[in-house]
């Protein structure tokens, strides 16, 4: 898959381009079956796929104090879409002067003109330019009289509950992994770096990984998961892991969040290094306990759990 990082012409590069419109953020199972009914039709008509997003997220430039937390930082969501087989990836900056476009305009200038686009998908819910006054209605409109295909993927639903980017914020704020792995059709993950901490956990026999992630990224509920740490640094290493999310109550540190992974097993050096957490399920929520003493009785059953996870796994689990 290619990835492209402007907005540039399509047209005197490529034949029969295809194309679907969102922010994919999470792509999420609604996500997945709009881009591979973009990977069919462009494969129907010997064309090019094309998967068009937006970086940095809409709504850091035009709402910042609305803008949502995301599920899955650049990177990842690029690695996810790769997946799905397109042949090309657009990030398409987005600026003041992007968001200005009226869905008119966005439609001639962008998918018209710089792209020749013969076919465009959306999801149900998909909204375009200026205020986000675009419809999938309105672009099927603007296609019949501009000369390409629309095709809108209808919503898809699990247990009564349309899969959406805003239900999978919702169940992993509450701490609901399961339920996110089911929306999404995959672990939800945490990506970033480890930085020192305050060495506590050293100290009672369980030296943890303090993960510092990108401020714009979502952090589920509070609580204590099992997790499979993977090493970005190129060793292709990866951990079974107890991840804590929340403020350390037993030793009344405060109230700064923190997010603190035991890697099992592990003697490897991880400071300054990438680290992502997929995660698996919720153990429990975050506890106070009476003392040091209490605290590491349960953190060897959280280990202990973790492992017993792992081990009942009918597929290895690995880092991809």
């Amino acid at each position: 898959m290619e990835i492209i990082n402007y907005c540039g012409s399509l047209a005197d590069r490529y034949q029969s381009v295809h194309v679907a419109l969102g922010n994919f953020d999470g792509v999420h199972l609604g996500h997945q079956q709009l881009i591979r009914e973009l990977v069919k039709e462009a494969r129907l008509h010997q064309g090019t796929a094309v998967v068009a997003t937006f970086d940095p997220h809409p709504l850091q430039v035009v709402r910042p104090d609305f803008f949502p937390r995301l599920l899955t930082p650049s990177p990842v969501k690029y690695q996810l879409i790769s997946r799905l087989e397109p042949d090309i990836l657009i990030a398409l900056p987005f600026n003041r002067e992007l968001a200005a476009l009226t869905p008119a305009e966005f439609t001639q200038k962008i998918l018209v003109d710089l792209w020749r686009a013969e076919t465009v998908m959306v999801g149900f819910n998909y909204s375009f330019g200026r205020g986000g006054k675009g419809t999938p209605q309105l672009l099927w409109q603007l296609g019949h009289t501009q000369g390409f295909r629309v095709k809108v993927i209808e919503a898809i639903k699990l247990a009564g509950e349309t899969v959406s980017s805003t239900s999978i914020r919702h169940v992993l704020r509450e701490g609901r992994i399961e339920r996110a792995k089911d929306l999404l059709g995959y672990a939800p993950v945490l990506m970033g770096t480890v930085v020192h901490g305050d060495k506590r956990g050293r100290r009672i026999g369980f030296p943890t990984a303090n993960l510092k992630i990108p401020p714009e990224q979502l952090v589920p509920g509070r609580g204590v998961y099992v997790a499979l740490a993977c090493c970005d640094n190129g060793s292709g290493k990866s951990y079974p892991a107890v991840l804590n999310i929340g403020v350390k109550p037993t030793f009344q540190i405060g109230l700064a969040e923190t997010i603190e992974a035991h890697l099992i097993d592990c003697t490897e050096d991880m400071y300054e290094q990438p680290l992502t957490l997929h995660l698996m399920t919720r153990l429990r929520p975050e506890m106070k306990f009476a003392g040091p003493e209490q605290l590491i009785q349960q953190i060897q059953q959280d280990v202990t759990a973790a492992r017993d996870y792992f081990a009942n796994q009918k597929e290895l689990l690995g880092c991809r």
